[in-house]
This record gives structure tokens, C-alpha cells and sequence, in this order.
């Protein structure tokens, strides 16, 4: 018999690339529910709770993507699991894009804004739930998970740039509204996202499943619970997240009212995301040299270290401190990468312990997590607004709390980036304890045969 996956350790750059394609629309579609949408739908369209929607949307996300995750593992179709679910929630995601994007108007209603933000996070969650397992599991080793995962951060980082430098474009068009943007946005994702999925199921073949143990809810969390290694893994993720979300919300008030970037602070921040993209490939390297949770412990103390060199930074110099954003965003796109290739194998041990492949349930877990520390910019902002801070005011706030914008910025992304590298001292499951857990897997497959 041909050991399951066998046949896919053979995949070439491209044909990785073109498996990896559908990342570009998924991950290009969390800058605008991010940073454009909500505005968008309370100074467009009128709805003033547009923020809160967002807001409570990603919460129930905690709930909802780890189920959506659990369902794709338990499913069985002659496409396969991985397959199907992608292909399956392309068109549902097209339109939910539509009706954000292009279908709303002032007269839509809260109604109807709240359906279509739920229904478009849950099936962008479907599809990249999808996505991320299949990703994990299309070479099942060590250092091929980093290989497949690297290339499909690298794609999504494309998108992500692609989509920040059409939102730029259309900016800069004589008489080009927000609304304009948003449209073009949205545009880009209906193109890209059907184009992209048909590249991957056509480049790709998953694997067959073989027998699985279906696990009802509760043992499913105990499982969860008592994988010592999926505990650390998502601890680490929040962590890291929790840095991602303060900087990412702080990023434009810190460089317009403290370095008097108040035009340039968006090219910044395209310089950040382009220098995140290029800097993948030196994480892959790192990660295959040195281990994944090695790797991920440099790319944390980096990011401490040149966050807290920005301090330094003297005010209204754009050329240092776009090199400073280069340098900085070298590590921006490897603490994601390394974070889910961890994770693909702690799915390998949940799989030796219950004899359930669950990478839906994982990632989804893993989803939720980044979702909720997505929260930890807004109440950091909230918090300075409570000791003093107006945004309204620019760079006319008093000058203590410039130096507390200054330390939300600065000092606590750093903490948290470092708490999450020594998060992962001693981490035991390196190459050699994922290869024995690998072998003991497909010596359960064989004998079940």
C-alpha cells in the first residue's frame, strides 16, 4: 500500500504556489473588514453601530469557527474534506463580498448590515478553515508543513499588499470618494477569489482520508484541553496577537501625532506590509536551520527589539524612518508562518492520541484566537482615551500623553512579543518527536487497511 500522502512530497514551487493562490483574496479581505469597513458602513451608509457590528461579529467568531472547523472534519464527500468545503464556500463568500462591498445602501438598514457581516466572517472562516487544514496536511512533515505554509504567507501577504496598493491608487484619483475604494475593493475580491480557488483545486490533490474516530463535542474539547501542546501554541498565538492588534490600531496615531508623519503615515505602513512579504523566505530558512519554535522565538525577540527601537526615531525624517519600517517589517510575515506550522503539528499528536484528523478544529481554534486578539487594540485605545488622550486633538495632546501613546506602542507590543518567546523555551515537539509521532500514525493507517 502507498503511504497516504505520499505522492504530494514531490510538489514543485509552483505547484505549491498555485495551492497556496486562494490566500491572496482571503487574507487581502481582512484589511478592509479592519481598517475600512467599519467606517465605511457609520460615515457612508449611516449606520452608527457599524464599529459595534464588527465588534460583536468577532466575538461570536469564537464560537462559530472553531464549530465550522469541526464540521469539515467530520465530513466525508467523494472531493474530499479539504476540497470541498473550499469550493463549496467560494460562492457564498462572493456574494456576502457583493452585498458589503457594492449592495448596501443608506436606506439597507441595521437589518441587514448585521446579516451581511456575520454571514461574510462566517464564510470567510469556512474557507480558510478549509485552506489552512488542507495546508497542513498536503506534505505532512516536519519541515514540509514550513515549506507549504511559508509560501502560502507569502501569497497572502501579496494580497494583503495588492489590496493596501489599490486602496492607494484610487485615493489618489482626482474626485475619488471612500465609497470608491470600497468598491474597488471589492472588485478585486470577486475576481480574485473564484480564479484563485479554481488554480488550487485543479494544482493540488488531497489526500484520501483514512478511517477516522468521530468524537462527539465534549470529548473533542477534552481532547483539545489535555493536548499540552495546543495549549502552548495558542497561548503563544494570542500573545502575539495581542502585540499585532495594539501596534496595528496605535500605528497611524503614533506616526502622525508624535513622529508628524499626518500624509505619509499610510506609505509607512505599505513599506511595513511589503517588507513583511519579502521577509518570509528568511523565516523558512530559519525555521528549517534552527527548528520552527527557534525560529519563532527569534522572529518574536526581533520584532521586541526593533519595536523598541522606535523610540529612537527622530521626528519628520521620512527616509530613516522608512528604512526603520523595512527593517522592522521583516518579521511581520514569520510569526504567523511559524505560528501554524507549529500548530499543523500538534495536530499530529492529537491524531496519534485520538485517532481523529481534526486540522478543521485546530485552525479553527487557531482563527479564534487571532480574532480575539484583534481586541487588544481597540480597549488598549480606549484605555488612553480614559487617562486623558483625544485623538481629535493630533499632536496638540499634552506631551504626558504623547509619552503614553508612546508606551502603548512602543513598550507593551515588546512585552507581549517577548512573553511569547519565552513562552516557547523548551518546547518538545521538534523534527525528531513529530517524525515518531508521524511513523506511529502511518503505521495505524497500514494496519487498518
Amino acid at each position: 500500500m502507498t503511504p497516504p500522502h505520499k505522492s504530494q512530497h514531490n510538489l514543485s514551487i509552483l505547484d505549491i504556489i498555485g495551492f497556496a493562490a486562494p490566500a491572496a483574496p482571503l487574507l487581502a479581505l481582512g484589511l478592509p473588514t479592519i481598517m475600512f469597513l467599519p467606517q465605511y458602513f457609520i460615515r457612508d451608509l449611516g449606520i452608527e453601530a457599524g464599529a459595534a457590528i464588527f465588534a460583536l461579529a468577532r466575538i461570536l467568531d469564537v464560537f462559530i469557527d472553531p464549530a465550522i472547523g469541526g464540521l469539515q472534519d467530520r465530513s466525508q464527500s467523494k472531493w474530499g474534506r479539504r476540497r470541498f468545503w473550499l469550493v463549496a464556500s467560494c460562492p457564498f463568500l462572493m456574494f456576502f463580498v457583493w452585498w458589503a462591498f457594492h449592495g448596501l445602501t443608506p436606506a439597507s438598514g441595521l437589518i441587514a448590515a448585521i446579516i451581511v457581516v456575520f454571514a461574510l466572517f462566517s464564510s470567510v472562516a469556512s474557507m480558510m478553515i478549509a485552506h489552512l487544514s488542507w495546508a497542513g496536511e498536503l506534505i505532512p512533515t516536519y519541515h514540509g508543513r514550513t515549506r507549504v505554509l511559508g509560501i502560502v504567507q507569502f501569497v497572502s501577504l501579496i494580497g494583503q499588499v495588492g489590496v493596501l496598493g489599490l486602496a492607494a491608487y484610487v485615493q489618489s484619483q482626482p474626485g475619488a470618494t471612500e465609497a470608491d475604494v470600497i468598491a474597488a475593493m471589492g472588485w478585486f475580491l470577486l475576481i480574485g477569489l473564484p480564479i484563485t480557488t479554481l488554480i488550487a483545486v485543479f494544482t493540488a490533490r488531497e489526500s484520501p482520508t483514512p478511517p477516522q474516530v468521530h468524537l462527539n463535542v465534549a470529548d473533542s474539547l477534552r481532547a483539545v484541553w489535555r493536548n499540552r501542546f495546543a495549549r502552548r501554541v495558542l497561548l503563544v498565538d494570542i500573545l502575539f496577537g495581542f502585540a499585532q492588534g495594539i501596534a496595528g490600531t496605535l500605528f497611524v496615531f503614533y506616526f502622525q501625532f508624535v513622529l508628524g508623519f499626518e500624509t505619509t503615515s499610510n506609505l509607512l505602513l505599505f513599506v511595513y506590509f511589503v517588507s513583511g512579504l519579502l521577509g518570509v523566505p528568511l523565516w523558512m530558512w530559519v525555521g528549517r536551520r534552527w527548528g520552527k519554535h527557534r525560529g519563532l522565538q527569534g522572529a518574536f525577540v526581533y520584532t521586541a527589539i526593533t519595536t523598541l527601537m522606535i523610540v529612537i526615531l527622530p521626528a519628520g525624517n521620512l527616509p530613516l524612518t522608512a528604512v526603520a519600517m523595512a527593517i522592522a517589517g521583516l518579521a511581520q510575515g514569520g510569526g504567523i508562518l511559524l505560528t501554524r506550522a507549529l500548530m499543523a503539528d500538534v495536530v499530529d499528536a492529537d491524531e496519534l492520541e485520538t485517532g481523529a484528523r481534526r486540522s478543521g478544529l485546530y485552525f479553527g481554534l487557531m482563527l479564534t484566537t487571532s480574532k480575539l486578539a484583534i481586541v487588544a487594540g481597540p480597549v488598549a485605545l480606549v484605555t488612553l482615551q480614559l487617562i486623558g488622550f483625544d485623538a481629535g486633538l493630533g499632536g496638540e495632546n499634552s506631551a504626558s500623553m504623547l509619552f503614553a501613546l508612546s508606551a502603548m506602542f512602543i513598550a507593551v507590543p515588546a512585552f507581549f512579543a517577548l512573553v511569547a518567546a519565552w513562552m516557547l523555551q523548551g518546547y518538545p515537539l521538534d523534527e525528531t518527536a513529530q517524525a515518531e509521532i508521524h511513523r506511529a500514525i502511518e503505521a495505524r493507517h497500514t494496519a487498518n487497511v
